[in-house]
């Protein structure tokens, strides 16, 4: 009978010191699948010229900061999905040619 005891509250002791682990595996689960699935939000610049928005999709000549957006004189093939997009289009300024960047943040 001591045996039984032994083994029993050895599962429990062991049972109690995994518990918060399952308990914050869990929690961080449900607050990825929450916001955004756990993806960080990206921020890309481009010249506001070549931005075009149809059939669900966002083309331009993505850039990944200001100075890069106005070296990069045509459209990328990067695709970015319309729904995937945060916040409207902003114009941040204008390159030495006086051409406008704008910025959007995206997943």
């Amino acid at each position: 009978m001591k045996r039984w005891y032994r083994v029993s509250g050895f599962l429990l002791v062991l049972l109690v010191c995994q518990l918060p682990l399952l308990v914050s595996a869990q929690s961080e689960d449900s607050v990825q699948d929450r916001v955004g699935g756990g993806q960080s939000p990206y921020l890309s610049f481009c010249q506001e010229r070549f931005y075009e928005e149809d059939d669900g999709l966002i083309r331009c000549n993505w850039a990944v900061n200001f100075n890069y957006a106005c070296f990069v004189s045509y459209p990328s093939n990067k695709v970015i999905q319309a729904g995937s997009k945060i916040s409207e289009p902003e114009v941040v300024g204008e390159c030495d040619n006086g051409e406008r960047i704008i910025k959007i943040l995206h997943y």
